[in-house]
């Protein structure tokens, strides 16, 4: 198994936190394509050489390295369960926010696939004849596909509630759920659609922003006027409009899920409704060498919940269910324990 110890990247803060076994170490990593540097912590077993090293690549929004939201922080819990389980995990602020550089505003995701990848390079540069992989959730896993496909150190790949279907696919299918569940139908359908469809167009961003929102302020009618709503209004279709949404709504996964020829586990929760379970089936066709696993009582952020509909988020208490943390924990064990590590 091919690994070189290399000085690439970057430079250490000094900080040094340990506790109940495992170590954390404060870092930058800088991606070289444009110079983004990354601030992030390092976690990893206090006194033995870990297992494999991960990054973690977080899902759609700008998040810090906890993937916090909703005053959750799974990405922390993640990183510790993992180190007291014997492994490197590294865990990054996305570019803009936290302590990292960059402009999250106008970057897609081949932007983040570097940022992911420069974190590889890092921990596979620290750890010589070990294991490395990335955990990527909800768009994240999108990353880790592509790292999958596009990087020759990655060596095994866990998605969360990974998409399987074309962005605008993706979009709609999450509305009907959401949309259905609450009031039995989606009378937004054809709305939505018309939007979707303008994004996802070739036409320029100043006009797609227009014909968006000119539809939006015509089904709003004199509430448009409001300040406040035009304030609604803009932010929304900033959002539809922005290079990474409209990157997003065109990207069509199938032959990068197909390409996957790394070990690959593919959890979904049995009651996602953003990333529905329908998308694991999809991997699980697209891909017959990927290990799928669709936890009962689970939703995106990968909780356990009672509807999975976004709203219930911030009333769970745990940050991250130990189902979704034993299932990767067990894979990991699993697949680390091979003959030298050797894929």
């Amino acid at each position: 198994m091919r690994r070189m110890v290399s000085g690439l990247l970057l430079g250490m803060a000094a900080a040094f936190v340990a506790a109940g076994g495992v170590a954390e170490r404060e870092v930058v990593v800088t991606n070289p394509a444009d110079g983004v540097r990354l601030a992030g912590t390092l976690s990893f077993p206090k006194d033995s050489r870990p297992r494999a090293a991960v990054v973690l690549a977080s899902g759609s929004g700008q998040q810090n390295r906890d993937e916090e939201i909703m005053g959750h922080r799974p990405f922390k819990v993640i990183a510790d369960y993992l180190s007291r389980r014997g492994y490197a995990v590294l865990r990054m602020d996305d570019r803009g926010c936290g302590g990292s550089g960059g402009d999250f505003g106008a970057a897609v995701n081949a932007d983040f696939v570097g940022d992911v990848s420069a974190g590889l390079n890092y921990i596979d540069s620290l750890y010589e004849q070990v294991p490395v992989g990335v955990i990527g959730h909800s768009d994240g896993g999108t990353t880790a596909i592509k790292m999958a496909v596009g990087n020759r150190k990655c060596d095994f790949i866990v998605t969360l509630a990974a998409p399987a279907w074309p962005g605008d696919s993706i979009i709609m299918s999450q509305g009907r759920a959401i949309a259905e569940a609450m009031t039995g139908k989606w009378e937004a359908e054809g709305q939505q659609r018309m939007y979707l469809d303008i994004a996802k167009s070739d036409m320029p961003s100043f006009q797609a922003r227009m014909a968006i929102y000119s539809d939006i302020a015509r089904q709003l009618g004199e509430s448009a006027k409001i300040p406040a709503v035009q304030a609604q209004i803009n932010a929304q279709v900033d959002a539809v409009v922005s290079p990474w949404y409209r990157d997003m709504l065109r990207y069509y996964p199938a032959a990068d899920i197909g390409a996957v020829d790394i070990p690959w586990l593919a959890i979904n929760g049995e009651k996602d409704m953003q990333v529905i379970p329908a998308n694991l089936e999809t991997i699980r066709r697209l891909n017959r060498r990927v290990k799928t696993a669709l936890l009962p009582g689970i939703n995106h952020l990968m909780q356990s919940c009672v509807t999975g509909m976004p709203q219930e988020y911030v009333t769970i208490a745990e940050d991250v269910s130990p189902s979704v943390l034993e299932t990767m924990g067990e894979w990991l064990d699993e697949i680390s324990g091979r003959a030298n590590g050797a894929f």
